[in-house]
């Protein structure tokens, strides 16, 4: 179950990070503001609660790219990090594995960092 809801997300997600997906969503606007009367839909006015959604739909799209560009340029510097300090090189990537699994890696991390401040 894990599985394919895991790659539905990290598809919608990338999706909605793309350039497409505000050209998308500012054509589907100018559509409805356009063709919306004449096909039976309630005239939209633009008072200030129309505005607002607008804003708010089209924000979303800006900021889901920018963030998803900020976490996966970090990605990339944090495995860089790791193949320099010739770390650990089982943590690369591990942002694609299930939670579980990243939760037992960091569960077994602290235990081990616990062992070391004891002994």
């Amino acid at each position: 179950m894990h599985k394919p809801f895991a790659s539905a997300a990290r598809w919608i997600g990338e999706t909605l990070a793309s350039p497409w997906a505000l050209a998308v969503a500012l054509t589907l606007i100018a559509v409805y503001l356009i063709a919306g009367p004449r096909l039976g839909f309630p005239d939209q006015r633009l008072d200030l609660s129309f505005l607002i959604t607008f804003t708010t739909f089209l924000l979303v799209f800006v900021i889901e790219h920018q963030g998803y560009r900020d976490r996966a340029a970090m990605q990339v510097k944090l495995d860089e990090v790791i193949r320099a300090l010739d770390a650990d090189h089982s943590k690369i990537g591990i942002e694609e594995r299930p939670p579980q699994e990243i939760d037992s890696v960091r569960d077994s991390e602290r235990e081990r960092e616990g062992q070391r401040r004891v002994g």
